[in-house]
């Protein structure tokens, strides 16, 4: 899945970090030392797994995306046998297809709503909201369904697929790719959804839309004629996986390359939004617009096909398992399982950290209510990120 080209933004490499994979028979070292950190196994046996999310009840439950159309819930160590939501039979699987996130309403202990993101059996993308049961919190209501939003796929890859909320405002972010195909130019079209990050209000209704939710009153092109109001930011290929600093509220985003680069994008949490990422006039530093690239944003990290093929967004460290870690934004190419960091100084200086090699194939990573990270192995697995003994 996630297939892309790729190619290097050019970074400087520093220290170096390690995984020692805990319970593994083999150490991950990097090339130029250890940095003592280490994969605990919480859970495993899953069926491709794609993503992990805390609920935000106080539960302590881990709820895992299984991309063939499965909701489960890890409690106390154990993997509940019966799934809280199967949506098999609505779902189109596999490739970069599927039940690809779920985001649960940042108040769900009280309105036991949450949304799902997957690929219909039509192959287009569905946004969908859904209830808990009433008499078990570990089942969802199938019957509460609700699309909030559809949008037509016009290729089977580059759906994107990320639900995550804000955690600054409420508002519920989506991550659509460009189409796939040779739908690149999708990027800089305002007039569609593709290739965007879209931002919208999912607790009011618009009464000029026909969709069911509102669109908030700041996003950058509500004014624009021409312009869909739900986008946040554009010029994306396929942003598979983002995610906001839980401490400062910036947004960084993994946006999966073509030829050249894979890379890693960021937004001030200060951001009106509007930003462009440039694709696909422009990928990694390579531009290709006839007027050059001033107007676009560009990565401030990545890696080249020499490194790896897929880059897998992941989260910024902020738990206090690994104080050492601590404002490192961790980020991995799920093709060679490949980890490493990302530190900005105060001369505001990127400078990435690693590789490691963990020999997991990671589609994704995840954080928990206090901050702990996990990474995802699409063969099954579930990893809690943990300081080494």
């Amino acid at each position: 899945m996630l297939r892309a080209r790729v190619g290097l933004l050019q970074v400087a490499l520093a220290v170096a970090v390690a995984l020692i994979l805990v319970g593994r028979t083999s150490p991950a070292v990097s090339d130029s030392g250890v940095f003592d950190v280490g994969l605990e196994l919480v859970a495993d046996g899953f069926d491709q797994p794609v993503q992990v999310v805390d609920p935000g009840d106080g539960s302590g439950r881990l709820f895992v995306v299984e991309q063939p159309g499965r909701i489960r819930i890890v409690r106390d160590g154990q993997v509940v046998p019966e799934p809280f939501l199967d949506l098999t039979d609505l779902v189109s699987c596999c490739g970069e297809r599927g039940l690809l996130s779920v985001a649960f309403h940042p108040d769900y202990a009280n309105t036991g709503q949450f949304f799902v993101d997957y690929t219909d059996t039509n192959g287009d993308t569905v946004v969908a909201r859904y209830h808990v049961a009433p008499d078990d919190s570990n089942r969802a209501d199938p019957a509460s369904a609700e699309v909030i939003l559809s949008v037509d796929q016009p290729a089977a890859n580059h759906n994107g697929g990320l639900l995550l909320f804000g955690p600054k405002d409420g508002y519920l972010y989506i991550g659509l790719g460009d189409g796939g195909g040779g739908n690149g130019q999708n990027g800089q079209d305002l007039s569609t959804l593709l290739g965007k990050i879209l931002r919208i209000d999912v607790d009011r209704m618009s009464s000029g839309l026909p969709f069911k939710y509102a669109i908030p009153p700041d996003n950058p092109f509500v004014d624009q004629p021409g312009a869909r109001p739900e986008i946040w930011i554009l010029g994306l290929r396929n942003p598979w996986r983002f995610s906001f600093d839980r401490v400062t509220g910036d947004l960084w985003i993994a946006d999966v390359g073509s030829a050249r680069y894979e890379e890693v994008n960021y937004q001030p949490a200060a951001s009106s939004g509007g930003e462009n990422y440039g694709w696909d006039l422009m990928e990694g530093a390579a531009c290709r617009a006839e007027g050059g690239c001033d107007e676009f944003v560009a990565p401030v990290s990545g890696f080249d096909r020499d490194e790896g093929c897929v880059v897998t967004g992941g989260y910024v460290s902020r738990g206090t398992g690994m104080p050492e870690l601590d404002g490192v934004y961790l980020f991995a190419d799920y093709c060679s399982g490949r980890v490493w960091g990302l530190v900005r100084d105060a001369s505001n200086t990127w400078t990435r950290l690693g590789p490691v090699e963990t020999g997991l194939r990671i589609s994704s990573f995840g954080e928990d209510a206090i901050g702990e990270l996990y990474v995802v192995d699409i063969e099954g697995a579930i990893y809690r990120l943990v300081a080494s003994s």
